[in-house]
């Protein structure tokens, strides 16, 4: 095996400023990407890391282009070097715990707003904040599990009553506490009974480190919600019944103009999937759609295209495809075979043509938005299917007339057809390839090419609430099952390219 290489620090400087004449640009370069130890500052402990896989494959550090291209080179270190010595504010972390609880921190503070329905006890809040004393946002056995000896509560005015210590607070009064701001919002229904505008019961905006965060408790559209600007993050109740529902949630959207939106207050109590769903389609901004437990970082979910779902495919034995980004893992059916050292990008997984496949769960629906997935083949065969969606189509797929690469991802009605292209992939050589919806075009890459397009915009794409198939058409056909090396499959939430 090759012998990883460590350059000199000076020789490093030298080719910091050579890097820069060939002005690559990472798609969306980040903290995340460049920053790797998160420490605010793209240095020599940053350089140190990357260098130790110099001439390797470890896509932490394969970040040129956008989705890597297999080696940690010259390339990898351009990116490195265009972000040389910039500073990055201090992530912000959102984690959605079930129902109205979330959890919000950096590096130095810990916030809990609404702390209910907790299976662990971490003790780890130096704030909570809770918007009113109704028994799915008020829990004084959760507020214990969270609370350590220094912890903070900040609460609507019953719910100190009812705990006994805390500081309360009043819609449209703000308190600073250790380097954060919390301003109070009013959270009251207009259309119902349950939550009286005169019982002062409050949402919040939170002020840290450079995002103003919105957690807006059980309200409906209110004036004052209409009125706030310079939101980074709406987290907005979706659930309908004692807040808003799916459709005012999402016109909310259009007053606030936020970065991106969180539906929550659903899949427990009131509100289902399908209403966080139908939030998304609606929503005159981003949404992300979390799943309990899940985390996002600030260095991310302003991303051009995030990274939703990726399945490096390199076990080397069981029955399950790890998804490294949101827990989206994969099912072994028929028996495909785990290779370990015949990868691309390390190992791979080796499907028969006859019965193999791996199922996953829903991860988007390409009427939704623009989405990118980009997949590592080898093959001889044509007329095979490598990624397909139940309930929808092949997302990418081989021509069965000539082994080139095509997708049956189409638009709605007789006017829907595939899109093909000239790039012939079925030549048992390595080939990387992918689909790209933008909102108005459909696009086809092989090797980092362009290699087919719409000619014209169409309308958006069929719908489906599927999960994907690996190596199986969506309606399972024998003349379809994929024969041959699949390795490295990502899914993009935006259109990139290559």
């Amino acid at each position: 095996m090759m012998k990883k290489t460590i350059l000199s620090n000076i020789a490093f400087l030298t080719i910091v400023t050579s890097c820069l004449v060939f002005n690559y640009t990472s798609q969306g370069a980040t903290q995340r990407l460049v920053d790797i130890n998160l420490d605010g500052i793209v240095d020599f402990t940053d350089y140190s890391l990357f260098a130790g896989d110099w001439l390797q494959g470890e896509l932490r550090f394969d970040i040129a282009p956008a989705v890597g291209d297999g080696m940690v080179d010259w390339r990898d270190f351009a990116v490195l070097a265009e972000n040389w010595l910039t500073e990055y504010g201090e992530i912000v972390y959102i984690q959605w715990l079930g129902h109205a609880s979330v959890k919000i921190w950096t590096q130095s503070m810990v916030i809990y707003v609404d702390p209910v329905y907790l299976t662990e006890s971490p003790g780890d809040a130096n704030l909570i904040l809770v918007t009113h004393s109704h028994s799915d946002h008020y829990s004084v056995s959760d507020i214990e599990k969270v609370s350590g000896p220094q912890t903070k509560l900040i609460a609507a005015t019953s719910v100190i009553a009812s705990f006994g210590s805390g500081q309360a607070i009043l819609p449209g009064e703000i308190i600073e506490t250790d380097g954060i701001r919390v301003i109070a919002v009013p959270a009251y229904n207009i259309n119902k009974s349950n939550h009286p505008k005169e019982n002062n019961w409050v949402g919040f905006i939170i002020e840290i480190g450079s995002q103003r965060i919105y957690c807006a408790g059980d309200t409906d559209l209110t004036d004052e919600m209409k009125a706030l600007e310079d939101i980074n993050v709406a987290i907005l109740p979706a659930g309908g019944m004692y807040t808003m529902n799916a459709a005012e949630a999402a016109e909310a959207t259009g007053y606030i103009k936020p970065d991106l939106a969180i539906p929550y207050h659903w899949g427990r109590n009131v509100g289902t999937l399908s209403d966080a769903r139908h939030f998304a389609q609606l929503a005159q901004c981003r949404v992300k759609i979390m799943e309990v437990g899940e985390t996002i970082s600030s260095d991310s979910w302003l991303e051009d295209a995030p990274l939703m779902a990726h399945w490096k495919l390199d076990e080397t034995e069981g029955d399950i495809a790890d998804d490294n980004i949101c827990g989206k893992d994969g099912a072994l059916h028929g028996g495909p075979v785990w290779r370990p050292e015949n990868g691309r990008l390390a190992g791979a997984l080796e499907f028969d043509g006859t019965d193999d496949y791996v199922s996953t769960d829903f991860v988007l629906n390409p009427a939704e938005g623009p989405f990118s997935i980009f997949v590592w083949v080898q093959t001889e065969a044509a007329g095979r299917v490598i990624v397909s969606q139940a309930d929808g189509r092949n997302w990418l797929s081989i021509n069965p007339n000539d082994g080139t690469l095509m997708t049956d991802v189409r638009t709605t009605g007789r006017s829907g057809k595939s899109l093909t292209s000239q790039s012939f992939v079925a030549d048992g050589q390595w080939h990387h390839i992918g689909f790209v919806w933008d909102g108005s075009y459909r696009y086809l890459y092989s090797d980092g090419l362009e290699v087919s397009k719409d000619d014209s915009p169409i309308t958006a794409l069929e719908a489906s609430n599927g999960g994907l198939y690996f190596g199986a058409g969506y309606m399972f056909d024998m003349e379809d099952f994929y024969f041959g090396l699949i390795d490295d499959v990502r899914i993009f939430g935006g259109a990139i390219e290559p």
